[in-house]
């Protein structure tokens, strides 16, 4: 089988334990060259991925000019993607995506279109899909093991607030440059609820505020309370920075089920999971094929998303997580900031005329908030 040929543009700490356990284990896909504007990074990934210096590049169209790369993995943050990523489609590479797609939705839906004129692969890293513990969830949903999925809950409220790469800038998931907080930071959440129910989403609304602000000056949110309206019913996210419970529960028509890692956590740095399902009074435990250790699990779960955009590639496919889907999750954590800064219930898709849809949260600039909004008094999103 053809190898397949990747240039890495950006060498953040997302690289470390996600893509480099893939690209060095997967035999037929192999990373031939990298750019990163910073040279302690460039020197980082060349010990990681074995590269001689002439495969080493601080501009990215470097990168894009080489014809013996055939698809490229874009992980600098979403402010700079649009740029990097529509010059990659006019090179002819398939795109793989970090998370969130990019800034607006107006640029997720260029980009897009961009690529599907020209007939390439555009991929997401929505790997959680390949958590052994979601896989299972949508298992059993899929099955019809609770009935119809009614109401989903979903707490992601003790997120680890880890700092960006040091030798770029540690700080940015805390700046508008980031596009937005904490749920922009773990949008997985948002992707997996539409992946659970199987549709897009409906209507959003939302608490989102930073409760900390007397003590600093923030400019994204730290906490966000969801609820998402779904064409067969709903889901809770609730999602926050700091310390707080984790675990999902689904409740369907003829049956519920509860996941929980070891002490409530919000991820499982601390196993093993407890995977659970109930119907007819009669409770069935569920074992799940889990790693020795969590990280583990994050590399694993990165090389089945790489081996996915390889196949999706080979056989002309979407991949599991395709574009579309990355711009319908940004809009949805978008059309949560709006709502927090409304007090209204937004229906998505979200019109593309709007600021936010056009700008990403600088459009909420342009918003006629509530005089009640907690995200207004956060001084949050440039509100204050």
């Amino acid at each position: 089988m053809e190898t397949l040929n990747v240039g890495l543009i950006g060498c953040g700490n997302v690289v470390s334990y996600g893509h480099r356990p893939a690209l060095t284990s997967l035999p037929d896909v192999r990373l031939v060259a990298l750019a990163d504007v910073t040279e302690a990074r460039r020197r980082i990934g060349q010990e990681w991925f074995e590269l001689a210096n002439a495969d080493l590049y601080a501009d990215y169209r470097e990168v894009l000019a080489r014809p013996d790369v055939q698809a490229v993995v874009v992980t600098v943050p979403q402010q700079f993607r649009r740029e990097i990523i529509l010059a990659a489609i006019a090179a002819g590479k398939h795109i793989l995506s970090e998370k969130p797609i990019a800034y607006a939705p107006a640029q997720a839906a260029e980009m897009l279109a961009t690529a599907e004129a020209r007939g390439l692969t555009f991929g997401m890293v929505h790997n959680y899909h390949f958590f052994p513990e979601y896989r299972k969830i949508k298992e059993l949903i899929d099955s019809g093991a609770i009935g119809d999925l009614r109401v989903l809950t979903m707490h992601y409220l003790g997120v680890i607030d880890y700092p960006g790469a040091a030798d770029y800038k540690p700080d940015w998931r805390h700046t508008l440059a980031a596009g937005g907080g904490v749920l922009t930071d773990m949008i997985h959440g948002v992707y997996l609820a539409e992946w659970l129910f199987g549709a897009p989403a409906e209507q959003v609304m939302a608490f989102v505020d930073a409760p900390t602000y007397q003590q600093r000056q923030p400019v994204v949110e730290d906490l966000a309370l969801l609820h998402v309206a779904f064409p067969g019913g709903y889901a809770a996210i609730h999602m926050g920075w700091g310390q707080g419970v984790g675990g999902v529960d689904a409740s369907g028509s003829a049956g519920h089920l509860r996941m929980r890692y070891n002490q409530y956590q919000t991820s499982g740095f601390n196993q093993p999971i407890e995977l659970y399902s109930v119907r007819d009074w009669q409770r069935s435990d569920h074992a799940l094929e889990n790693k020795a250790t969590h990280m583990e699990t994050i590399g694993w779960s990165f090389t089945q998303i790489w081996a996915d955009f390889r196949d999706a590639i080979r056989e002309r496919r979407p991949t599991i997580a395709p574009g579309q889907a990355g711009q319908r999750a940004l809009e949805l954590t978008l059309g949560a900031y709006l709502s927090g800064a409304t007090g209204q219930v937004v229906r998505l898709p979200l019109p593309a005329d709007h600021p936010v849809y056009q700008k990403g949260i600088l459009g909420m600039a342009d918003v006629a908030a509530w005089p009640e909004s907690r995200t207004q008094a956060a001084g949050i999103f440039g509100l204050r």
